[in-house]
């Protein structure tokens, strides 16, 4: 059975914790293109690619923390995990697919080779 979601957070003491996981993801985003720009990966003033990067940090950093509470993991925890999702950014997501397509074979999508034969 379902557990019921949790209520919206109402005063800013609930706040807080979801305001420094975005930090956090900022901060592994920039230390991620940062580290880019250093190994010649990405171009110094490229706006896009800096963007970019920020973008897909936190979509991995958020699903990080995410999963985290959804475990039930303390916060000191949670921010450490946030933080290296969110520097591992793309590649934190390829992994977690892997994880899911492991954990869920049922649900990968089906092949075209699959509907080409049908």
């Amino acid at each position: 059975m379902l557990d019921k979601p949790p209520p919206p957070p109402t005063g800013l003491a609930e706040f807080l914790p979801w305001i420094w996981l975005v930090l956090i993801t900022l901060l592994g985003g920039i230390a991620s293109f940062m580290r880019k720009m250093r190994d010649n990966h990405a171009r110094v003033w490229n706006f896009t690619e800096f963007v970019g990067e920020i973008v897909i940090s936190g979509l991995a950093g958020l699903i990080t923390a995410n999963l985290c509470q959804w475990q039930g993991w303390p916060m000191p925890l949670t921010y450490a995990l946030t933080g290296i999702g969110a520097h591992m950014g793309s590649r934190a997501l390829f992994k977690a697919e892997t994880l899911f397509d492991t954990k869920f074979p049922a649900a990968k999508e089906p092949s075209r080779d699959h509907h080409e034969n049908h």
